[in-house]
């Protein structure tokens, strides 16, 4: 086998999966020359679920100019959960002849049935992705209902309650103030006409 150059995205637990990445190249060097890992690319806390993704677009680029031919990664949704974004992938990496591995799944992609395989797991990739959204939401949704707090920035005229867990108190004195802005809101009927109305209401009189 002719020399490659190697590329790994890491997934999980970083360390862990590049050091997966390393052994199996590592391995397949020892049968002959396999190819190196010439970098690591990795959008820690960016979600799979587009391209706009800093290391990303990196890696791209250097698909683009040569200096990258096989892309390794442990898992195909490490590289995307999109099949929309993974058929446009698909046809970037042809037209640029880099090659494409993924070490869970195991797929051939020289052949149509290897590109069928890939593909659905795509869109199971996508599926999941847009499970995991759903279920977020409706379990968001429950806890309002009951009227937990769902976390985030504290709004306006209440603090987090430090005896009951989850559930917010309401701080009287910002009270006024949040039932003056919800009234005049009802008033004016948008948010550019509430704002100049509040404006009007805290201005001193001449």
């Amino acid at each position: 086998m002719g020399q490659r150059t190697i590329k790994s995205i890491p997934e999980g637990s970083v360390k862990n999966q590049e050091q997966r990445i390393r052994e199996y190249v590592r391995h397949r060097n020892m049968d002959g020359t396999f190819g190196e890992i010439v970098e690591v690319f990795c959008d820690p806390g960016i979600s799979a679920k587009n391209m706009n993704r800093p290391q990303l677009q990196k890696l791209l680029e250097q698909v683009s100019d040569g200096t990258i031919n096989l892309i390794i990664v442990t898992d195909l949704s490490r590289l995307t959960r999109s099949t929309k974004d993974f058929a446009l992938l698909w046809d970037f990496l042809r037209e640029n002849n880099c090659k494409f591995q993924s070490l869970r799944e195991a797929f051939d992609t020289t052949n149509a049935a290897g590109e069928m395989v890939m593909f659905t797991l795509a869109n199971f990739a996508q599926f999941e992705r847009k499970q995991t959204g759903e279920r977020i939401a409706h379990s968001f949704l429950a806890r309002s209902k009951r009227g937990l707090y769902n976390g985030g920035s504290v709004p306006l005229g209440y603090r987090i309650d430090d005896t009951r867990p989850g559930h917010l108190a309401v701080i009287e004195e910002d009270a006024e103030i949040v039932r003056l802005i919800f009234k005049t809101y009802l008033e004016e009927q948008t948010l550019a006409q509430n704002s100049e109305a509040l404006k009007r209401t805290q201005s001193p009189t001449p």
